[in-house]
């Protein structure tokens, strides 16, 4: 059976990061970039006249639906998996009738608070075939929203090749927070701005997006990093004391994949598809909105290193649940049963 996935990689996220790296431990099957030779002005034209309100569609969208076309055959078995289903599904899937043998599929993202705000019309998702949850959260919405009964929760994948513990110890103790999407901001400034007067040496280091720098408490001690490679994250997870990660909402959390696979310890907001991912770990999770209960939690651990250590070990081992090797698998598993 062929296999055609659609391409697609948040600006945001670093090279070893985001669900697209799910294409390097699929090699046989072919990817749609939107890389073809087509004039911009006309993509621009078509996404800008086409309806919002049923996904994301842009100019990069034009060109993979006819980079898609290219690809699909009228007498070959194949398989169209968008990685990212809450953009670029729209004119190819609506003429779906016309590829007889051909299945569609896409992995969503997006908690179901936000997919029921963002995405108001449904008529080119319901002709899915199937769908995967990243969020155990998403499954029975996704079924009822629409109408699909090949609804699978397979978790985001990690690369713990490259995502890995330091070598060596850093004595000083320091605080990663990563992301804007669905961060808590206000809790994490907040609590940040208690521990500072517990822990005066406290050092905290922020990554995210330059547009968010100012959503940040200032303070000496803050170092915030915008742009940097994948060496540069790499080395603030590794010598990260903990993640300290409170979120709004989650479905799966990069950066807190990546932080497992670090051995960090994480605490986080107990929300979304967090406990899934976190069960059978020792990491923490705390009630949404509870900035003493981040306090308090983080106060402790910093001042029990045997605790921190433990942590950090169990971070590790289920990590390794979600290396990119064996999520590939279950997406290929997924593959052969909705097509059989």
């Amino acid at each position: 059976m062929k296999k055609i996935i659609i391409h697609h990689r948040s600006s945001h996220h670093a090279a070893n990061s985001g669900y697209a790296r799910i294409i390097d431990f699929m090699p046989k099957a072919e990817v749609v970039k939107g890389t073809i030779k087509f004039p911009y002005r006309v993509a621009k034209f078509i996404s800008s006249n086409t309806n919002q309100a049923a996904g994301n569609y842009d100019s990069s969208s034009v060109l993979k639906e006819i980079e898609l076309f290219k690809h699909l055959s009228n007498n070959k078995k194949q398989l169209v998996h968008y990685l990212n289903a809450e953009r670029d599904i729209r004119h190819v899937i609506n003429y779906k009738q016309f590829f007889k043998n051909t299945i569609f599929c896409g992995t969503f993202h997006k908690p179901p608070s936000i997919l029921k705000e963002q995405i108001k019309q449904v008529t080119y998702l319901k002709k899915l075939d199937g769908a995967i949850a990243v969020g155990k959260n998403q499954v029975e919405f996704l079924k009822e929203w629409l109408g699909i009964k090949n609804v699978e929760y397979i978790p985001h994948g990690v690369d713990t090749n490259f995502f890995k513990p330091a070598i060596k110890k850093h004595n000083e103790q320091h605080i990663l927070f990563v992301g804007q999407h669905l961060r808590d901001f206000d809790v994490f400034n907040k609590s940040v701005k208690v521990l500072f007067q517990k822990f005066p040496k406290l050092k905290v280091d922020v990554v995210l997006h330059k547009a968010y720098n100012n959503f940040i408490y200032p303070h000496n001690s803050i170092n915030i990093y915008s742009g940097i490679n994948d060496a540069q994250l790499l080395n603030l997870y590794q010598k990260a004391t903990l993640l300290f990660l409170p979120l709004k909402d989650v479905t799966a959390c990069n950066s807190i994949l990546e932080g497992l696979a670090c051995g960090v310890p994480i605490i986080t907001t107990n929300v979304g598809g967090n406990p899934a991912y976190l069960k059978g770990s020792e990491n923490i999770l705390l009630p949404k909105s509870d900035t003493d209960a981040c306090v308090d939690v983080i106060s402790n651990l910093l001042n029990n290193e045997d605790k921190l250590y433990s942590i950090g070990q169990s971070s590790r081992l289920i990590a390794i649940e979600y290396d990119w090797e064996l999520i590939s698998k279950q997406v290929e598993t997924f593959y052969k049963n909705i097509t059989t």
